[in-house]
């Protein structure tokens, strides 16, 4: 036997509304920006979806408004590592010289500086190539490697002095010579 369907509430008998009920249920919404600072690798991915999709569609007119929020997410005490790589992966889209000092601080940390370096590498002017520079007195092993790699990408023939000391150093790692080797056939 089919069951009768009751007609709808009319406006009489519905319970009044507060208006909590009129807006949504959910809570108070994270702020993606912030959220995207406290990434975890394996983790919840959604924020960072959101403002990946909100760096990829900005116009230029938009760009500075995008950089300051990525800087802003950047400096957050409890930045993760998933994060920080996150971020820098985005101020790599959209990054001016007013990211320089934030980026150039992660450079010289050997933790950090891979991706530091892949946002500084597409920042134009001398401020981006002398982070890159400065960055080769901090590191050792792989990541002055990687930052060797950057500054011959930029092609920064400044660097060919601080290079060729390096490829000499016999204290160097090998890794570190051979990057400086290759950087200044590069810069040739």
């Amino acid at each position: 036997m089919a069951e009768k369907k009751r007609p709808a509430p009319t406006t009489a008998e519905r319970p009044p509304r507060s208006s909590a009920d009129r807006k949504s249920n959910a809570g108070n919404t994270p702020e993606p920006w912030e959220m995207c600072a406290r990434l975890e690798y394996g983790g919840d991915r959604s924020f960072a979806w959101s403002v990946r999709e909100q760096v990829i569609d900005s116009g230029p007119e938009d760009r500075a408004r995008i950089e300051d929020q990525l800087l802003k997410a950047l400096a957050l005490p409890g930045c993760t590592d998933a994060g920080r790589a996150f971020l820098c992966q985005m101020l790599a889209l959209v990054a001016s010289v007013k990211s320089v000092p934030a980026l150039a601080a992660l450079l010289k940390d050997g933790k950090s500086a891979d991706e530091a370096r892949y946002a500084v590498q597409q920042i134009a002017g001398p401020e981006a190539a002398a982070a890159l520079r400065d960055a080769l007195g901090s590191l050792s092993g792989a990541p002055k490697a990687g930052v060797i790699g950057s500054i011959a990408h930029r092609r920064d023939t400044t660097a060919r002095a601080v290079l060729a000391g390096i490829r000499e150093n016999p204290s160097e790692a090998p890794v570190v010579r051979e990057a400086a080797a290759r950087a200044l056939a590069h810069l040739s």
